[in-house]
């Protein structure tokens, strides 16, 4: 078992390494420094050369080192181990794509013959993946702050008490595994249907091996969202699409920035939803829930959710009821009400 075991482990740990040379990856050096090329590059040109030391705090050595950031590290690579006993491999994409492309089949779907350029209709599946992707990662971040269990796993994220571009991987192994059946869902469905629809027609726009939108999201400051360099792109450009300042504050703890700003590429949703808000350069955000967690290791990352849901399911089988008492999280919604 352990002869087993240990080169397995030392091989994910080798894999969490890569990511640091990985296109594919946001926390790819290549984006970590292109992240601080943009942000330099925009306040240069909006504040001359005093601008450049709003980027200052991406280096700040207290950041990176402070005990928030440290459980982000820990998170990131004990996540990454337990999620892969957690997803078994049957789950597959090209498993759940080979049976998605038969049963449409099945229902009667068949291919346009329409003949449109392969070049067309690379484009127009590239901009569904994209729209349906960027919209199903907006809900199901929606779904997490409006319900109560969900938030309970979702805290972790939200719990980061300093940004750092590493942030991104603090999350509960639970909402880990949500987001992974969401990505399965969401992908195979739309590659599914374009397969039956265009056969032998259908492929991704992609620079360097990695998707065309993925790949300028990550360039163009995708790390600056995980971190202290407020960087707005304006108001116009904001309504269409989320800023790193924008999600700065859907971290914030004050009051008035509750459930603001869920998208992660696109504003439109938001604004859909009511839930968007402007960003600015000067803006001054403190980060965190205002709740014990916030101040808790892994260990404490992974069980108070636990403890939690405990509390929710307690307090609803006491009072007999079909769902959740509202008020049990009052307190907690008083300071954050639930990325």
């Amino acid at each position: 078992m352990i002869d087993a075991f240990l080169p397995w482990l030392l091989e994910e740990l080798a894999n969490a390494g890569s990511s640091l040379f990985d296109l594919s990856k946001r926390v790819s050096l290549v984006y970590l420094i292109s992240a601080l090329l943009f942000a330099s590059s925009l306040f240069f040109y909006r504040y001359g050369k005093a601008g450049l030391s709003r980027v200052k705090v991406y280096f700040s050595w207290r950041i990176w080192t402070h005990a928030s950031a440290r459980t982000d590290y820990a998170l990131w690579l004990l996540n990454r181990l337990l999620l892969a006993f957690m997803i078994p491999k049957a789950l597959a994409q090209s498993v759940w794509i080979s049976w998605l492309f038969f049963f449409w089949q099945e229902q009667g779907l068949s291919s346009l013959a329409i003949g449109f350029p392969d070049i067309l209709v690379v484009a127009f599946f590239t901009l569904c993946y994209f729209l349906t992707d960027d919209f199903s990662r907006f809900f199901v971040h929606w779904c997490m702050h409006k319900n109560a269990f969900l938030w309970a796993f979702h805290q972790v994220h939200h719990s980061a008490t300093v940004l750092t571009p590493f942030t991104v991987f603090r999350t509960h192994p639970i909402e880990g595994l949500l987001f992974f059946l969401r990505s399965l869902f969401v992908q195979s469905l739309v590659i599914s249907v374009f397969l039956v629809l265009f056969p032998n027609q259908i492929s991704l726009m992609q620079v360097f091996g990695i998707l065309i939108t993925t790949f300028f999201f990550n360039v163009l400051g995708a790390n600056l969202r995980h971190s202290g360099v407020a960087l707005s792109y304006g108001e116009r450009i904001e309504k269409w699409l989320i800023s790193p300042a924008q999600h700065q504050i859907h971290h914030s703890n004050a009051k008035c920035h509750y459930d603001r700003n869920f998208g992660v590429a696109l504003a439109i949703w938001d604004r859909l939803f009511g839930s968007w808000h402007q960003g600015k350069d000067n803006q001054e955000i403190t980060f965190g829930t205002n709740q014990p967690i916030d101040k808790t290791g892994f260990l404490g990352q992974w069980l108070i959710p636990f403890k939690d849901i405990s509390q929710l399911l307690t307090k609803a089988l006491k009072k007999g009821a079909s769902c959740v008492d509202p008020d049990l999280f009052a307190s907690k919604k008083k300071a954050r009400k639930g990325e």
